[in-house]
Formats: C-alpha cells, structure tokens, sequence
C-alpha cells in the first residue's frame, strides 16, 4: 500500500500519507460483529499522555466484497488521507492494495497537462505528433528571430509578418468549423425528412414522474451498519440529572435537592404551597 501511494502522490502529500502508517503500529483490530459482508471493527490506539498509557477505540466498517471502509474519525472524509485505523483493518483482512477510490487524482503527480506543452519532471518522454510538431515550430521561430533581431526595422517586419499570418490562421479555423457545423446541420435535416416520410410525429403523453423521493434514497450497506452503529451508541447514553434549587419559607434557607429532570412540574407544586 505504501509503495502504491508513492507512485501516485506528490512528495509532500506522500509523506503525510507515511505519518499515517507509521501511527499504525500502536494500533490494534478485533471483530466485533460481522454481518456478512460488512463487518463492524475495533481499533484501539496506545497513547502516551503526561506518562500514562491510554486507550483509545474506534468503530471501523468494512465491506468484504467491494473493499469499502469507514472509520468513526472521518479523517478520509475531511482531508482526503486514509487514517491509519483504516490502514490497520485493511492489513488484517490482507489487502494489500487499497481500491482506487482512496487514491485521489487531486494528489497525484502523473497529471497529463492539456492545455500546454511545458513537459514535467514528473512527465514520460512524450513522442506525440503535437508535441514534435511544436517543438519544430519553435526551433523555426527561433532561428528567424536570432536571425533578424539585430535591426529594429527588420524586427518590425518580422511582428507584422507574424500578426498578419495569425489573422489568416484564425479566419481559416473559423471557416472550417463553420463548414463543419453547416455539414452537421445538412446531415440532420436529411435524416429528419426521411423520418418523417415514413411515421407520423405526435406530440408525448403526459406521464407522471418518475423516481424515488428524497426521504427513500437508497444506501448502501455500509452507510447501514455504520448508522446503526452510531443509533446504538445514542441510545446507551444516560439521562440527564440536573440539581434544581428552592428556599424554604420557614427556615429562609437554601435547600439543594437533586432530581431527576421529569419532575419539574411537581418542584413547582410544592413551591407553591411553601409560598401559601
């Protein structure tokens, strides 16, 4: 997996993504449940905090027949790196190579430029007959210029001669690509009327809608677990105890009873009779 990511990534993205592998050694995975085929994981992490050993858990989720995972930390979700908890479980299930979804192209150094012709370092040696086709070009306008560069008259010339020769280069794109258009409105015509010699065109049916809604989008049984999971952990948290106050009349002191948040109402109904 290493190896993978450099040669895909840019030096500096690639050795953010080394940091992350070397966080997996303090790493450990277990099965928790395996609802074939996602299997919910639990990576617990070593830290070292002020000269205690801590440990620290994490859900993962992954899916066996597309390789698919998601860890609790959303690390890959919000910076575009595989967290080392997902690196962890793809070692224990011996995937040695992560699915193309988690190679990201926005990282990668073999980018094919399109829109110029400045080679990379980081570019095979192109042998294309675009690129050979400008090198000559520019060996020509090199060898002109150092030629008649000397004389200021001379150099006019050569600006005019270029600018003229640009204007006609761009008058004969533009007439062939409007012959190109005109030519693909000619063939469409023609096969229109011969459609409409044969059926006879009405207009279409009025149809409802079809799809899905919103609320009923299809998920996949990854999202599935990895909600289920998160539904379960919710519904384990303890209730809320709050410490409500009151002063007693008689006494004119302050007396602190703890109780549970439901039964507010009944502090107001005894506050009342104090007041009475």
């Amino acid at each position: 997996m290493e190896k993978q990511f450099q040669q895909e990534y840019t030096t500096s993205m690639f050795r953010d993504v080394q940091v992350e592998f070397m966080k997996k050694a303090n790493c450990r995975a277990s099965v928790v449940t395996e609802d074939w085929p996602v299997v919910c994981m639990k990576v617990e992490e070593e830290k070292l905090v002020h000269d205690t050993m801590i440990c620290v858990s994490y859900d993962v989720h992954f899916d066996r027949s597309t390789q698919e995972v998601r860890c609790e930390c959303n690390l890959f979700e919000s910076s575009g790196v595989l967290c080392y908890h997902c690196l962890e479980v793809f070692y224990s299930f011996k995937v040695y190579k992560v699915p193309t979804c988690y190679v990201l192209p926005r990282w990668s150094k073999n980018i094919k430029r399109k829109h110029t012709y400045i080679k990379s370092s980081h570019d095979v040696s192109r042998s294309d007959v675009s690129h050979n086709a400008f090198k000559s070009l520019c060996a020509h306008f090199y060898n002109i210029a150092q030629e008649f560069v000397n004389d200021d008259d001379e150099t006019a010339l050569l600006h005019a001669a270029l600018e003229g020769t640009r204007a006609k280069l761009s008058k004969h794109c533009a007439k062939k690509m409007s012959e190109s258009v005109a030519e693909n409105h000619t063939s469409i015509g023609s096969e229109h009327s011969n459609v409409l010699g044969v059926v006879d065109i009405q207009g279409p049916s009025l149809v409802t809608t079809k799809g899905r809604s919103k609320s009923k989008r299809l998920r996949s049984t990854l999202e599935k677990s990895f909600n289920k999971s998160s539904r379960r952990k919710n519904n384990n948290v303890s209730p809320v105890v709050r410490s409500n106050t009151y002063q007693d009349t008689n006494t004119r002191d302050l007396i602190a009873r703890t109780v549970p948040e439901q039964v507010g109402s009944f502090m107001s109904l005894l506050s009342s009779f104090d007041k009475s």
